[in-house]
């Protein structure tokens, strides 16, 4: 399955993964200054729940953690400390998935709403389940920044492992396309396994017996309802960032004067045909985005005005109240009067 992956630039991510790395630095006498400089957050912000940080900011604090600790272990031990509670309810739906299998199928088709840093597959070959890793924001497969965050990413994905089985678990083998670096021993002392290096591709493989384990806190109810929430916020995510994010943000500026695709892609110096091929991409369409644009304004209006239902339909472009109301319970589970007593 092809992922859609936000902008380098999207604000779409908790600082968590920032955190933890100012941590571990300070925890070496680094002041988290030095830590978080070039990122655009401040030692407050970190830590703060209501911050969204973009990839090339947590690629600032990669860097620095790089350049700045005299630890060569750092990044592995860093992704150690990333847990499933990190991840909100991301995390929470991994946690309360039925089988291992579900729990990946829903890691790789949701991994957007991670703001992941490294491309992520999976596949079962040869008794062995293989995570495979790729280098989607061209860092360079050779570059030492790319070994760290394949490193962060290689410590997370064991911690989140031990998280949903509930137990610990030890990988079978790592294997990198870089060469051996000189703190290649730094691999089999904290992730417990052999690494092999200069090879095809960057992998973590484990026994495939672990993928017929139960879990812990499997919750098939719980999880359709989470999973139900992440649709929406992944719906959103698509519709904000990259070209699909000027799409939407064209159609936020001009409500009740929608203008179709082609007038859209003209403005965008582009034909209709290469608009919907760019979104398609990006896994989303021009339909998609106006249906979630009309839905967030319909909500605002309804939150913060006294507009009737049939001047909120007018507004929006619908034919009649009627097909405005079927619209808004398909999209919120309650009628425009109901959503409006409980707002």
């Amino acid at each position: 399955m092809e992922q859609v992956f936000p902008g380098i630039d999207d604000r779409v991510e908790p600082p968590h993964k920032m955190a933890v790395l100012v941590d571990i630095l300070h925890e070496e006498g680094i002041a988290p200054e030095e830590a978080l400089a070039g990122s655009g957050i401040d030692a407050q912000q970190v830590h703060a729940p209501e911050v969204r940080v973009s990839a090339r900011q947590l690629l600032a604090v990669c860097g620095n953690a790089l350049r700045l600790s005299k630890d060569p272990g750092i990044a592995l031990k860093a992704g150690k400390r990333i847990h499933i509670t990190h991840f909100g309810l991301y995390g929470y739906a991994l946690l309360s998935s039925a089988t291992p299998r579900d729990a990946i199928d829903f890691a790789i088709k949701y991994r957007p709403l991670a703001a992941p840093l490294i491309g992520l597959r999976f596949e079962e070959a040869a008794g062995a389940a293989v995570w495979e890793f790729s280098d989607v924001l061209s860092l360079g497969v050779d570059s030492e920044l790319f070994r760290f965050v394949l490193e962060f990413q290689l410590g997370t994905q064991l911690s989140l492992h031990g998280d949903i089985l509930g137990q610990s678990v030890t990988p079978v083998e790592i294997r990198t396309v870089y060469p051996a670096p000189p703190h290649a021993s730094v691999y089999e002392e904290i992730l417990g396994c052999p690494a092999r290096f200069g090879q095809a591709r960057n992998e973590l493989r484990f026994s495939r017996e672990w993928l017929e384990q139960r879990l812990t806190f499997a919750n098939p109810i719980t999880a359709a309802l989470v999973r139900e929430t992440c649709d929406q916020l992944l719906t959103q995510l698509k519709t904000s960032s990259g070209l699909a994010g000027k799409v939407f943000g064209m159609l936020m500026a001009q409500p009740g004067r929608f203008p179709d695709v082609e007038t859209v892609a003209g403005q965008l110096h582009m034909t209709s045909r290469t608009l919907r091929r760019k979104l398609q991409a990006q896994d989303t369409s021009y339909q998609t985005i106006l249906t979630e644009v009309r839905k967030q304004l319909a909500m605002d209006y309804l939150r913060k005005t006294r507009m009737s239902t049939e001047d909120i339909a007018a507004s929006l472009g619908f034919s009649d109240a009627a097909n405005f109301r079927h619209a808004f319970k398909k999209w919120s589970g309650k009628t425009p009067s109901e959503f409006r007593a409980g707002a």
